[in-house]
């Protein structure tokens, strides 16, 4: 059976085009789908581990009404179906959720692949140091994540198919376009036959259309025919034929404008559900630092609030001395002349007892400290006043030694466990600047430097200096850590790129922090070596003039 050469144009235009295009919408779908898989686990093992940090004091003193309170206010999350909390021996010490739900068998999942019943469940152990004191056992929804991948598969589909149609359409047009060429120029032949023979020349041209090379072919056959003919006629033919290549070009780019328009306006979507994505990444990202730095401030604030309560202690037992003083002071003041010796006798023995002496100089010593206490509980709570500014967009003059003095204090139980701190700050001026966000963009780099030097296996030191250099403030913070592979350096601040283990990182701090430098105008700069630790250079102008219109 003999196949036309449209049929060849259009089948294998048509094929191509859809080999391709299942290529991408499976390659989307997939890539769509284990990110959404990867936020999914991350979500639900970091609400699950904040979660048993908020409860663990609850469980240890066992206070059933506290673990009711934080069960609802974590079933306040429309996506969270159920959570359970466990002491050690399995007995359930609070629960929440729908009954069909809370009688289900717990299994925790891995990924979203493994979701069977439209519930991810995810699990944390209540520990104290070694010990582990019970559980916390919870599910997230999956529904909404479902109908989101849903949504995009059929966007990515409907898509291909309207671009395989544009195809077919367009094949179809080529095709057709190509076969009338032929067909002009048989016609064409056959008249110069007749032409020879009968002399007459009228009519033997073909229309030319285009300026491919057909069209070349179509103008070479009649420049042939127009030899023949007299030169006054020759030129009058060939500016016909000029004039309608002019009109067929500009018709042509008309088509090819408005089709790259439409293509235009599809990528301008597609972008604008790219940002809306990357907002909520890094969304993500922020509650984890939050959930991070939870556990860390708690510990920093009960240690000047449990010396403090254990002064007040102290006090109220010397005020109730001074009190007992007092009463056996207004007796005396009272009493009359016979019984004035024995009323004075009570006092001088009240006084031994008590031991005032002691009592004066201990006073001063428990206010001071009490004092101190209250100035370091001031200094956490300023911290995380300038932490919670992290999503304002308020750009404000400060002095950048007091943004990391603050961000220290932020994850000081961070780092005392792995290092030391050493700091050599400069004298600075204050600039303008988003101290919420460097803030971040400090306790990213000092717990990923805590983290290096971890796993070292030994105790290291953060270095931390600041100075001037021309028109810019330098920050340079050096840890004793493993250091950063060379193959590492090109990719660290790309997203979702980590070197740590798997579930231990997400990927996306360093790029949050490249991000923030950059919009203040800034650059952040690497020094490493494997196995000799890494230094940051933060470099930030003084007088920023090209902060993006995101601030």
């Amino acid at each position: 059976m003999k196949i036309s050469l449209r049929s060849k144009t259009i089948s294998g235009v048509a094929v191509i085009e859809a080999i391709l295009l299942v290529i991408l919408i499976v390659t989307a779908v997939s890539f769509m789908t284990r990110i959404v898989d990867e936020m999914l686990v991350n979500r639900a093992k970091t609400t699950a581990d904040l979660f048993a940090t908020t409860t663990k004091d609850a469980v240890l003193s066992y206070d059933l009404a506290s673990l009711e309170v934080f069960a609802e206010e974590l079933m306040s999350n429309p996506d969270i179906a159920y959570v359970r909390v466990k002491n050690q021996n399995g007995q359930v010490l609070t629960q929440r959720g729908k009954p069909e739900d809370l009688a289900r068998p717990f299994i925790a999942d891995i990924s979203l692949m493994e979701v069977q019943d439209g519930i991810f469940d995810a699990q944390a152990l209540i520990k104290q140091g070694d010990f582990t004191y019970g559980q916390i056992e919870l599910g997230i929804s999956i529904q909404n994540t479902q109908k989101a991948i849903a949504k995009v598969r059929n966007w990515s589909i409907s898509i291909a198919l309207l671009e395989l149609l544009l195809v077919g359409l367009f094949s179809f047009l080529l095709g057709s376009y190509l076969t009338r060429q032929l067909s002009l120029l048989r016609a064409g032949s056959k008249r110069v036959r007749e032409a020879i023979k009968t002399g007459d020349f009228n009519d033997v041209n073909v229309s030319v259309k285009g300026s491919d090379e057909l069209s070349e072919l179509a103008v070479s056959f009649n420049k042939l025919i127009d030899s023949l003919k007299k030169e006054l006629a020759l030129n009058a033919e060939q500016k016909q034929e000029l004039q309608i290549l002019n009109e067929n070009l500009e018709a042509k780019v008309i088509a090819r404008t408005q089709a790259l328009s439409e293509k235009n306006n599809d990528l301008l979507n597609a972008n604008r559900e790219i940002k809306e994505t990357q907002q909520q990444l890094l969304q993500a990202e922020k509650m984890a630092s939050v959930g991070q730095l939870a556990a860390g401030v708690a510990h920093e604030i009960n240690n000047p609030i449990g010396f403090i309560n254990s002064n007040l202690l102290t006090l109220k037992d010397y005020v109730s001395a001074y009190q007992l003083i007092i009463y056996e002071t207004e007796q005396l003041c009272e009493s009359k002349a016979d019984e004035l010796n024995t009323k004075l006798d009570n006092l001088k023995n009240l006084l031994a007892k008590e031991n005032v002496e002691f009592i004066n100089e201990d006073i001063n010593d428990l206010l001071s400290e009490s004092n101190e206490g209250l100035q370091r509980v001031t200094e956490i709570v300023s911290g995380l006043k300038l932490f919670s500014r992290v999503d304002s967009d308020e750009m404000q003059p400060f002095n950048v030694n007091e943004c990391i003095k603050t961000t220290l204090n932020m994850v000081k139980n961070e780092l005392k466990y792995a290092c030391d701190i050493k700091m050599d700050l400069g004298t600075l001026p204050k600039i303008p600047m988003n101290v919420g966000k460097i803030s971040q963009v400090l306790t990213n780099i000092l717990i990923n430097a805590a983290h290096a030097i971890k796993a070292t296996d030994k105790f290291g030191l953060v270095t931390i200096s600041t100075q001037l250099d021309q028109e810019d403030i330098l920050i340079k913070i050096s840890d004793t850590g493993t250091g950063i592979p060379e193959s590492a350096k090109a990719k660290l601040f790309n997203p979702f790129f980590t070197t740590k283990e798997e579930g231990e990182g997400t990927g996306l701090g360093l790029s949050i922090s490249i991000g923030i430098v950059t919009e203040h105008g800034g650059t952040i700069d690497i020094e490493s070596e494997c196995d000799e630790g890494a230094t940051f250079i933060i470099r930030l102008p003084m007088g920023i003039q090209n902060i993006q219109e995101t601030l």
